[in-house]
């Protein structure tokens, strides 16, 4: 019987995170849950090593000059460095929640640029994780002046003669009270409230006489309202809390929350003064959070999949987290003209860009382009994220990362060492990967299936094999010998005659488990 503490920390990180492999599980689950939520809720108890300037400007170097240059002959920040640097964050952050949260907030309050320049697209994102777990009133209005918001929703071009509905809309319909809670009349009023709200020099800015002073009647409520007094009556609508709450249960614990359980929620809404942190909390601290409805009831989106897939295995070291192993191009030239040849740190560091760079593809190639979604909505997410060629997209991405020889900290170099090492027979093999992986909960059917195919390409004897040194590959079996002195019983492999040898079918087994309806979901 697994322990229940250990599958509570696991969900939890799972939820409020991107997951975790086995040692961080086990840490966590020693200091207990209360304390593992509290850290979560507080991230500020932690200091933040990233350095996200460097990390972003080692990045910028990355790409060719000429490829970073604008119509006008100016030089802007890539979008896909922008992609890379928060994919950096989503695996090496030590505030887990925080990246949770923006990216429920990019999301949430959902713009793109429509081009390849990322400036307006990362100052949103810096200004989602500063605001990630506070007020949502604070969070509404910032996102209200934000470039990019003004200018993907036509802010900037809204003035007292012509004033443009587009945010106005939006901020109704997807942001605040939803769709059934508003009137044309509400659109064209929070309009003229947020006139003169425009651009100037990539900043907000106020334009005094682009603002409509007269008059306006929004939701009931008449007076000379501006674009705050706009988001001050939507933030305290009934509709809104209701709404924001529900959306925030079902991201974290499951859908269509019961009555009770959303009142309780909404309750805490208006006593904490729209606190995002006093929510959440609430939610973590809840016994419906870890119900038996809330296990495995979340599908995975593919910023989960990838993120915590490679958190699991063992193999977010290889993430380059210091802005000195941000440089393989200028190195490699470096070596190119010294010597001929880069050196193997260089080939190491070139890689684990590439690995790096693969990432926001994979997560692409899922259906979730990271700061590029696919209207004004946002993703659909749920079910959604499930299809046919979504699934290949994560079967290859999960096949990818099976055949790294960095898995499990560094240690799988060859998956039939790993597996001697620690003398594991296939139905422990199995096992151990579902426990790494999850703990999943395999249907028998599923788990015998994942051990007959590891046992297809041969059998495991009991051999002698000597204490020391360490136990040799386990490909080169040798015929059964008594067990002299020194010696312990192991197992060793002895392959079947004709394809598919036994190191294939060992990381084999890696693909498809990601692939099981069990892991597809959190």
């Amino acid at each position: 019987m697994m322990d229940q503490n250990y599958l509570d920390t696991a969900h939890l990180l799972r939820r409020a995170g991107f997951g975790a492999g086995p040692d961080e599980t086990r840490a966590a689950a020693s200091r207990g849950l209360a304390a593992v939520t509290d850290d979560l809720l507080h991230p500020e108890r932690v200091p933040d090593p990233l350095n996200d300037d460097q990390i972003i400007g080692r990045l910028t170097d990355l790409i060719p000059e000429g490829q970073r240059m604008a119509k006008n002959g100016r030089e802007y920040l890539p979008l896909q460095v922008v992609k890379l640097w928060w994919t950096i964050r989503l695996l090496a952050s030590p505030h887990p929640l925080v990246e949770k949260m923006t990216l429920f907030w990019h999301g949430h309050f959902t713009s793109k640029d429509g081009g390849q320049a990322g400036d307006f697209m990362l100052r949103q994102n810096q200004m989602f994780r500063q605001n990630a777990l506070g007020n949502f009133r604070t969070l509404t209005l910032a996102v209200s002046r934000d470039p990019e918001m003004l200018r993907y929703l036509n802010g900037n071009q809204n003035f007292k003669a012509h004033p443009n509905e587009n945010y106005g809309r939006e901020l109704m319909e997807l942001y605040t009270c939803g769709i059934g809670h508003y009137t044309e009349d509400d659109v064209k009023a929070a309009a003229r409230a947020f006139s003169g709200w425009n651009l100037r020099g990539g900043e907000f800015y106020f334009n005094a006489r682009q603002h409509d002073n007269d008059s306006k009647t929004f939701l009931g409520k008449t007076g000379n309202w501006n674009g705050d007094d706009i988001v001050d009556i939507l933030v305290a609508h009934p509709a809104t809390a209701k709404r924001l709450c529900t959306q925030l249960f079902t991201a974290f614990a499951y859908p269509n929350p019961e009555p009770a359980v959303l009142d309780a929620l909404t309750k805490t809404y208006y006593a904490s003064g729209y606190d995002i942190r006093a929510i959440l909390g609430q939610i973590f601290r809840s016994q419906a959070f870890y119900s038996a409805r809330a296990r495995s009831a979340v599908i995975k989106c593919p910023v989960q999949y990838v993120i915590g897939s490679v958190k699991m295995l063992g193999l977010a070291h290889t993430v380059p987290t210091n802005p000195s192993d941000i440089s393989p191009a200028n190195d490699m030239a470096a070596a190119s003209a010294s010597a001929g040849m880069a050196t193997p740190p260089q080939q190491m560091r070139g890689r684990r860009i590439g690995g790096l760079a693969g990432l926001p593809i994979a997560m692409r190639a899922m259906g979730q382009d990271i700061l590029d979604p696919p209207s004004v909505k946002g993703w659909d997410g749920g079910p959604a994220w499930i299809n046919t060629a979504t699934m290949m997209a994560r079967l290859n991405f999960a096949n990818t990362l099976s055949q790294s020889r960095e898995a499990f900290g560094g240690q799988f170099v060859r998956a039939v060492n790993y597996v001697q090492q620690r003398d594991f027979t296939p139905e422990q093999w199995v096992d151990y990967l579902a426990f790494t992986l999850g703990p999943l909960q395999l249907t028998p059917q599923t788990r015998q299936t994942l051990i007959d195919y590891v046992n297809s390409a041969g059998e495991f004897r009991e051999d002698a094999a000597p204490q020391v040194p360490a136990v040799q590959d386990i490909a080169d079996a040798q015929n059964p010998l008594a067990t002299p002195p020194g010696y312990r019983r192991a197992r060793r492999f002895v392959q079947r005659p004709g394809p598919g040898g036994l190191e294939g079918r060992l990381r084999g087994v890696i693909p498809l488990m990601m692939a099981t309806p069990e892991y597809q979901v959190c």
